[in-house]
């Protein structure tokens, strides 16, 4: 079977996981077609990340504006929390970024990762930075040591990870578990 062939199996799994989670955890009406527009998008930055390290700013765009939709037309009580959401979760990692580039003089996060995260932020509200960060620091920490022990590649300081798919894995788990995991009135 071929790269590309295992690739799209891996997609239709991964959406088809999105799917059945968005049903059992999201009532069904429009936060449930918003919730699998979320999924889809998550699953094809993931997928491109992993790819090429980058996320484009075109899905995290989609991303954030399908988010300040399903706000305005399911939550519009909510805005300042989304809005600063989203501004916190993006500028919580430029900080990250740059101070590290500072420190180390190479650059450890991408934009990218910012941009997705303020996304994220949008749907979540400022609540859902923290769990969407541990959930993905976790994982992300998780799967490099299952890597590092299961396979020949090495990891050190300066080895390239894409983060974006276990901030998306955080994001995706956050928002399902909003109900559970947030205040109330916050997301």
């Amino acid at each position: 079977m071929t790269r590309n062939a295992l690739l799209i199996l891996a997609s239709l799994a991964l959406l088809s996981i999105v799917a059945i989670s968005a049903i059992a955890f999201v009532p069904n009406g429009p936060l449930l077609w918003f919730s699998l527009g979320l999924g889809a998008l998550l699953v094809a930055l993931s997928i491109i990340d992993l790819r090429t390290l980058t996320l484009p700013d075109a899905l995290n765009l989609a991303v954030l504006i399908l988010g300040a939709l399903m706000v305005w037309l399911t939550r519009p009580d909510a805005w300042p929390h989304h809005l600063i959401g989203a501004f916190a979760g993006y500028t919580l990692l430029v900080m990250v970024e740059i101070t590290y580039r500072q420190m180390r003089g190479r650059d450890g996060l991408g934009r990218g990762d910012a941009k997705l995260l303020g996304a994220l932020g949008m749907w979540t509200g400022w609540a859902g930075l923290a769990p969407i960060m541990l959930v993905a620091s976790v994982c992300g920490l998780l799967a490099v040591g299952i890597l590092s022990l299961t396979s020949k590649r090495t990891f050190d300081s300066t080895s390239a990870i894409a983060f974006g798919p276990f901030i998306a894995l955080g994001g995706w788990i956050v928002w399902l578990g909003a109900d559970y995991l947030l205040p109330a009135g916050l997301y």
